[in-house]
């Protein structure tokens, strides 16, 4: 299974699932994840939900063997953009907190995932870059949540050089809201989670929709 998907008491926990990929996100992939929140809403009994990884990292962007199959492909080559877009908003349009739990190397199209959960729980090896510009690919996906989130100035720094950035200073900038050990990454994670759900979908529907904007 390419997502793994268990409930610990009230937390929805789904893992990606492609450890030898390092978890890149393929179409397969993103469709399953899509569907597992659609579903996470839909369930009365989930409060909220987590995202992570399994293996040595939480995700290492999309599935770029995938994407230069589908090159001479117009409609494919659509279609995975569309389903792109969607995934990786589909966390802000839940009406019930998401967080990630994100470890290692998180790169690209996963860390505008990450960026795009409500909350963001760190291990301390957690290693962020968006090196599109170095595998000549226009960032059209990533940008966005790199400037809501940052600004332009620092958005540049980041997608111009590739450079990495650390737990630490994720934290510092805001993208990051704890960092914990490896071996406590998921626990914490569900803790928080269940902290942020309890005033209810309601009241985190609208939260979620003013932050925003």
């Amino acid at each position: 299974m390419i997502l793994l998907d268990e409930m610990r008491g009230p937390v929805r926990v789904l893992r990606l699932n492609r450890p030898e990929k390092r978890n890149a996100l393929s179409m397969a992939l993103c469709e399953a994840l899509a569907a597992a929140l659609r579903a996470a809403e839909d369930d009365p009994g989930t409060e909220a939900v987590v995202i992570a990884g399994e293996g040595p990292a939480f995700c290492a962007g999309g599935d770029l063997e995938e994407r230069r199959a589908l090159a001479g492909d117009a409609a494919a080559w659509d279609a995975r953009a569309a389903l792109a877009d969607a995934v990786l908003a589909a966390p802000g349009a839940l009406a019930k907190p998401v967080v990630a739990a994100a470890h290692g190397r998180v790169v690209g199209m996963g860390a505008s995932l990450m960026l795009g959960c409500d909350l963001v729980v760190a291990a301390g090896d957690l290693r962020l870059t968006w090196p599109e510009a170095r595998h000549g690919i226009w960032p059209q996906l990533v940008a966005p949540q790199l400037i809501r989130h940052l600004g332009p100035k620092l958005a540049f720094d980041l997608l111009a050089t590739g450079r990495a950035m650390e737990a630490e200073e994720a934290r510092m900038l805001g993208l990051v809201n704890r960092v914990v050990p490896a071996e406590a990454l998921l626990a914490e994670a569900c803790v928080l989670a269940r902290s942020a759900a309890q005033y209810g979908p309601e009241m985190l529907r609208g939260l979620k929709a003013w932050l925003r904007g």
